[in-house]
């Protein structure tokens, strides 16, 4: 130990805070601690009053095992919805069957039938066609809410600008293995802690997809969600350049299912990074220096994404190589040094979430605490690096 606090004290302050930069979960205590400053400017729907309707629509395919908890946890809502409509988008699954049922019981109203898989997109375009309330809210047939959360995300919309908000996400089957252990832990850290101070400064950009609440005239006459992958962000970032306000609700929470295998993980994390890069630079141009009209608030969700997930991503590779050149023999040591420093600031983080938000994982979430910093830090960063640009790469060889 006394070895590693040497390393550490004749390190320079600017390779330290770049090693933090690099493994990313003091960013997330940074907006714990902000928002733990500034308490009094945090923004919480509950208490207020939304006269609003709404509508639900289930998009889904071969969803057929988590659709029934999912249309029992909206009938159990403080704010009712006047509808739910499933869209079975082609599953082979149950689903068609399950989703007839809950009609015939009078739990779900309308039932539309893809023949073959069209995409989430068609699916919840196809449902808003047929919708009439003021809201609507599409869910994934895996998501199950907490009574009082489409309640609290109705009344994000008392104020006119706003045109869509997302709720809290929690991982249901957080014990089914080590995978959905350790997407527990994060969860708690990117999306209740990152969003919540994101949304303070009007920064979202990216309304989930597995709970999110539009308003349903906006979405109409926006000609609904993009078709291409990716659709959730497209959206969001679509009506921030429109001047709409998007709104992160804390105290709405749902549970969600997370990948149970490792590869299962880096497909759905290699997806949203190659979706994100795609949307962001290529469709909305994001790396340049400024956009007309842009505003602070644009100008802050941008420079969050590519100083807080772009360039760690692509340099963690390079950043390992200069500490093994630079340390040498002590690169080890210096890594564990730094491993420690995160470990510790990870269980404050968590600390801190359960502080503002009295909200924390499970037992077995505390456990994946421990190698929470080299799953983030490392194994992800890794991961997604090699999946995104291996593929270039091998290619670039070959020639």
């Amino acid at each position: 130990m006394s070895e590693m606090v040497e390393v550490l004290a004749g390190t320079s302050l600017f390779l330290l805070a770049f090693s933090l930069l690099i493994f990313d979960i003091p960013r997330y205590t940074l907006s714990l601690v902000s928002l733990a400053l500034f308490s009094s400017k945090r923004r919480s729907a509950s208490g207020t009053v939304c006269e609003a309707t709404v509508s639900v629509i289930i998009p889904t395919f071969n969803g057929g095992s988590g659709l029934a908890p999912s249309i029992s946890s909206l009938r159990r809502q403080t704010l009712r919805p006047v509808e739910i409509i499933v869209v079975d988008d082609g599953s082979t699954d149950q689903t068609r069957a399950v989703a007839e049922r809950a009609r015939a019981q009078g739990l779900v109203d309308m039932v539309i039938c893809h023949g073959t898989r069209c995409g989430r997109s068609a699916a919840i375009n196809a449902a808003a066609r047929f919708a009439r309330g003021d809201l609507l809210l599409t869910v994934d047939a895996d998501t199950v809410f907490e009574p009082n959360a489409v309640e609290r995300l109705a009344a994000a919309f008392g104020d006119p600008l706003v045109a869509g908000a997302s709720c809290n996400i929690a991982i249901s089957n957080e014990r089914d293995s080590i995978w959905t252990g350790l997407q527990s832990v994060e969860y708690l850290m990117s999306i209740t802690a990152g969003r919540s101070i994101l949304d303070v400064v009007d920064a979202i950009a990216c309304l989930s997809g597995a709970c999110s609440m539009y308003r349903r005239d906006i979405f109409t006459q926006q000609g609904g969600l993009d078709v291409g992958p990716g659709e959730d962000m497209e959206y969001t970032l679509r009506l921030r350049r429109l001047g709409y306000v998007i709104r992160f609700v804390s105290d709405a929470w749902a549970e969600t299912a997370g990948p149970a295998s490792g590869i299962s993980l880096l497909r759905q994390r290699a997806r949203w990074d190659r979706d994100a890069l795609r949307i962001r630079f290529m469709m909305y141009g994001e790396l340049s220096f400024r956009h007309p009209l842009e505003r602070l608030p644009d100008t802050i969700q941008r420079l969050d994404f590519i100083v807080f997930d772009l360039v760690p991503t692509l340099s963690l590779p390079f950043y390992l190589a200069y500490i093994v050149l630079l340390f040498g023999p002590d690169a080890v040591l210096f890594l564990s040094a730094i491993y420690l420093l995160l470990l510790w600031i990870s269980v404050f983080t968590m600390a801190l979430v359960f502080a503002l938000f009295q909200r924390s994982v499970g037992n077995f979430g505390w456990k994946m605490a421990l190698i929470f910093p080299l799953y983030q830090g490392v194994y992800l960063k890794c991961a997604v690096f090699f999946l995104l640009f291996g593929n270039h790469l091998c290619l670039v060889a070959e020639r």
